[in-house]
């Protein structure tokens, strides 16, 4: 019995010495980190941090964290910034956001408050460390731009795993449920719409493609979307519902090309949607609810509508509606 005592101080004091050697070296790679970044030309700052979580975690509190690159515009900052880890578990993480936080881009700041708001991620146990799995959630979310519009949110889901099956390929999944839309666009979205004031549910599944895998290298090798599988989109707005598949990917020019197809159940209700979005003026509303009927009886029903949302040199177009630029997914190159 005594031997097992013994046997149990001891490992007890090399596991205490082992958690206090690794919360030292935690420190001092964040102490590290902070001096690179700075000292490439990047913001990154925090008020203090602590290292915490004795005896099988190593929790790590960041103080009024704040990151941006000046040379884009992008940055992040918040209250706090909390990475939690398990010490036998190093490749699994898991982040705490603030209930306050300011995301900041080139031409806007955006607010973003939440009841709770966390993210995971999860690596395969090798030297590069291949993310696995990587999950963020929240509820009660609202989004605040300095450009005046609000954005609400009552459950958020966002995964992305990686795909075995296929080179550097990720599966993404993404649902969302009560999303309440700007209110200067509900208040332009007419009485005639007959649309509740909040989107019930939004649902997306994708599988994308990247140039390069998301591991640790992923800063410097800059993965980008070469291929974009849109298995399945899908929202619930009161009884107008909006089911979309296709495949997107860059053209030569690196703008995003391809076809979705898409079907509107009550697309009557789209109408009003379209003008309070600025896409189709009042004044040729009855031309463009005419023009979509007659292509819905062409499909063989009057209350669903069948129509691509094609993208092709350099624009967009929903059926017949012009709707601008199509959006870049890769560099454009001459």
């Amino acid at each position: 019995m005594r031997k097992l005592t013994w046997l149990l101080i001891a490992l007890t004091i090399l596991w205490s010495g082992g958690w206090f050697w690794g919360s030292s070296k935690v420190r001092e790679g964040i102490d590290q980190w902070f001096a690179a970044q700075t000292a490439q030309g990047y913001i990154a700052q925090n008020a203090g941090f602590s290292v915490l979580g004795y005896p099988n975690r190593l929790d790590v509190t960041l103080d009024a964290p704040k990151f941006a690159d000046p040379s884009t515009g992008f940055g992040w900052e918040g209250q706090f910034l909390q990475v939690l880890t398990m010490t036998w578990k190093p490749w699994h993480i898991i982040a705490a956001l603030p209930p306050q936080q300011t995301i900041r881009t080139p031409d806007q700041d955006i607010g973003i408050t939440a009841t709770s708001l966390r993210a995971s991620a999860r690596a395969l146990p090798q030297m590069i460390l291949p993310l696995d799995e990587a999950i963020l959630e929240g509820t009660a979310i609202e989004a605040t731009s300095t450009q005046g519009w609000t954005v609400a949110l009552g459950t958020l889901l966002l995964a992305i795993r990686a795909d075995q099956t296929g080179t550097n390929a990720y599966d993404v999944a993404l649902t969302g449920t009560d999303l309440e839309p700007d209110k200067a666009f509900l208040a332009a979205l007419s009485s005639d719409a007959g649309l509740p004031s909040r989107i019930s549910s939004l649902r997306a599944n994708l599988k994308a493609r990247l140039t390069a895998p998301l591991d640790r290298s992923a800063p410097d090798t800059n993965p980008r979307v070469i291929s974009l599988d849109v298995n399945e989109v899908a929202v619930t707005w009161g009884d107008l519902t909006v089911f979309a598949k296709g495949k997107i990917e860059p053209d030569a020019a690196g703008y995003a090309a391809g076809k979705v197809d898409i079907a509107v159940t009550n697309w009557q209700r789209l109408v009003p949607i379209l003008i309070a979005a600025g896409v189709v003026k009042p004044e040729v509303a009855p031309t463009v609810s005419n023009m979509l009927k007659a292509m819905a009886e062409q499909n063989g029903s009057p209350f669903v509508l069948e129509l691509p949302l094609t993208l092709a040199s350099g624009r967009m177009a929903l059926g017949p509606l012009p709707l601008g630029p199509a959006p870049v997914m890769a560099p454009v190159t001459n």
